[in-house]
């Protein structure tokens, strides 16, 4: 929210550079949060973000641990207790290769939502980043409303996370055939 003293704007009445004014506010009110936008989704792009987050923060363990893996062993009844290595052996040698022979509605459907997932985690990732810088730079306390807004991202990743793509995951994770988690697991 940006704040603007009543006397900083110019008297449009007398103004015969109406349009300049008109201008000025479009641009500092609406093209540079719309450019701070297209540099954040670049630089998301090309550092690709989410995938350097997700690892350290063990979001991708988690997901395929407890939303793909186990439901698949739970599936054929193997009590296997697995750890990293085995969860990342299980995705790379048994899921995606099988998921590729799936019918490609599931996989759309699966990415669709997980494409949402990834894009709120970014943004809840920099609008944290905001939150630690802001105090530093500006000389006032955090506005209420931005702190907010950050619990109802970070809700809203949460919710959306354990509600829409983790069912879209194991639903996923469904389509593979027991026998082939069979034969993979005697491995």
């Amino acid at each position: 929210m940006i704040e603007v003293d009543k006397s900083q704007f110019p008297d449009t009445k007398e103004s015969p550079f109406i349009v300049a004014v008109i201008f000025d506010y479009v641009l500092s009110f609406g093209a540079f949060p719309i450019i701070g936008s297209a540099c954040v989704w670049l630089l998301s792009s090309l550092f690709e973000l989410h995938n350097k987050l997700s690892k350290p923060l063990l979001i991708r363990y988690v997901w395929g641990k407890y939303f793909i893996v186990r439901p698949m062993l739970k599936r054929v009844g193997a009590n296997t207790k697995v750890n990293r290595t085995d969860v990342k052996k299980i995705m790379r040698g048994l899921y995606y290769p099988k998921i590729k022979e799936i019918d490609e509605h599931y996989i759309h459907v699966f990415w669709r939502y997980a494409l949402q997932f990834w894009v709120i985690f970014e943004h809840f990732f920099v609008v944290s980043v905001t939150l630690i810088i802001l105090p530093f730079w500006a000389d006032k306390s955090l506005p209420s409303i931005l702190i907010y807004y950050w619990i109802f991202i970070g809700t809203m990743m949460c919710l959306h996370w354990l509600f829409v793509v983790t069912p879209k995951s194991k639903d996923q994770a469904d389509q593979i055939p027991e026998k082939d988690i069979r034969s993979f697991m005697q491995k």
